[in-house]
Order: C-alpha cells, then structure tokens, then sequence
C-alpha cells in the first residue's frame, strides 16, 4: 500500500462528500463551509469548481449535463455548463439553526440525507428518504445532533449512519416493500479519543470505512462491526471516504477548520483531496 497521496491541495475549509462517478470516471466532492463543488476528471486530471451561494452538503448524479447538490434546506440542480442551479425540492420542516450535512444516492436512484445543528448542540438532525421522483419525502429517522454519512450497501438493503458527537454508527435494515429503513441498531460505538465518525462508505464485502474527523485517519470494519484496518492521513481532520472503480482506491477529504496556525503549519495539505493505493 502506498501513502496518501494529495491529488488537489484545494485547502478546502471542510471537504467533504467524496463520491466517485463510475460512468464518467470522475470523483466529486465539496467544501461545505467555503461553499465550493469540486469535480476531477480522474484519466486526465482536469478540475472543475462551481461556486455555491450557501452551504453545500453532497453531490448526487443526474445526468451528463447536471448535478444534484444539496444545500443548506434544499435540493438543486447544477448546470454544469453554466455553473447556474435550479431549486427541485424545499424542506420546509427543516428547523432554520440546521443544515443538510451528509447524504447518498441508493441503487434504486433515491436519496438518503442527513441534516444537522448548524452549531453541534441540540438533536434536530434527521435522516430523510427522497425518492427518485422527489415525491413523498420521508423523514426515516429524527433526535441526531450531528446525522452524517448516510451510507447503503451495494445491495441497497441495509444503511448506515452515525451520530457524530456521540461516537455511534447505527445500522438499518431497508424494507423493499414500503421503501423504508427499519430494525435500527448500534452498529459500533468510537471512543472519543479515537476521533468522531463522520463520512462512510460499504464495500462489494459488506465492510464499512469509516473517516475518523478528529482523529486523522480511516478505519474499515468487517460486516460484524469488528475493526479490519486503520489508515493514517496527513491531516488531523478527516471527513470522508469513497471507494473508486475497483476496490484497490481509496478517496479521502480533509478540511482545516478547528486547527490552529501551529496545526495548520504541521499539515500543510489538510483541506485536499487524497487518494490512496490500498494494493500491497
């Protein structure tokens, strides 16, 4: 395995939301605070980056053209020609002190989304289902003060969530029958001095990779929720993780926020894109 490599030293104030784009070979991500869209064409190297006019969360594909995005209480479309964006859906349930924080596109093209307080203290973040025609939003799961990392199996029958202040990371069983996450459980608990679980990604084994945010590293855990591996980055504040064409590549983003000068000068490349070769 080779170290973490920075493929965009964007100094992202918090990146998050890897997502690799298989049809278009491309990993996208954002910065939720510098209000920014990334998107890298992986065979070529070029990059891309779309200005947001308020917090942004995720990227979901769409099509060639554009890009689902999700924004502080809102859903839009991006152009990607124009970097212009369309509003496709409100939340209007959504308290004004939160934020959406984290989501994922499951394999039948519905959306898992998580929300947040804007300042990490009260438990008004939930988990909503949305489906592919937008229609009849579900609220799946509610009382997080931090929902994060949405994430489904290859098989779109279980997801994962965590609770970030509290170091939990539930597991659902999703029934195809009523389209919903049922039969929650505790799936691992973190210490905190082992850093707090932010973004999350499941595997073709069922093994769930877990980005530590403060504790500067990427662990994997087996289907049974026993730790596999743990992989250390070059920065402190690790905020997700994605998979890319094959099981081999791994994609972290990282931010700078909550660090001082003294932090900051010691990881130089916190706030970039990395990749690591898990081969070896």
């Amino acid at each position: 395995m080779q170290d973490p490599q920075c493929i965009w030293p964007a100094m992202a104030q918090l990146g998050e939301g890897a997502r690799y784009d298989g049809t278009a070979d491309e990993i996208w991500w954002v910065d939720i605070l510098g209000q920014k869209i990334f998107c890298m064409a992986l065979s070529t190297g070029e990059q891309w980056t779309w200005d947001t006019p308020e917090t942004v969360g995720a990227t979901f594909p769409d099509d060639a053209r554009h890009v689902l995005a999700l924004f502080r209480h809102s859903l839009v479309r991006l152009d990607r020609a124009t970097g212009t964006f369309e509003k496709v859906l409100d939340f209007p349930g959504e308290p004004t002190g939160n934020r959406f924080n984290d989501g994922t596109m499951g394999p039948d093209g519905s959306l898992w989304l998580a929300s947040m307080d804007f300042d990490f203290t009260v438990p008004t973040g939930a988990v909503y289902r949305v489906p592919r025609d937008f229609a009849a939003v579900q609220i799946v799961d509610k009382g997080y003060i931090v929902a994060n990392g949405p994430a489904l199996s290859p098989d779109g029958r279980h997801m994962f969530v965590n609770e970030t202040m509290k170091g939990e990371i539930f597991v659902f069983d999703i029934d195809p029958t009523i389209d919903r996450a049922v039969n929650k459980r505790l799936f691992a608990t973190i210490p905190a001095d082992q850093g707090l679980p932010d973004g999350l990604h499941v595997d073709d084994a069922g093994g769930l990779w877990v980005a530590l945010v403060t504790g500067g590293k990427v662990r994997r855990y087996h289907a049974d929720g026993t730790i596999d591996r743990e992989l250390a980055l070059p920065s402190p504040t690790v905020t997700s993780v994605c998979l890319g064409k094959d099981a081999d590549t791994l994609f972290v983003t990282t931010g700078r926020i909550l660090m001082d000068e003294p932090t900051l000068a010691a990881h130089p490349l916190s706030g970039g894109l990395f990749r690591i070769d898990l081969r070896g």
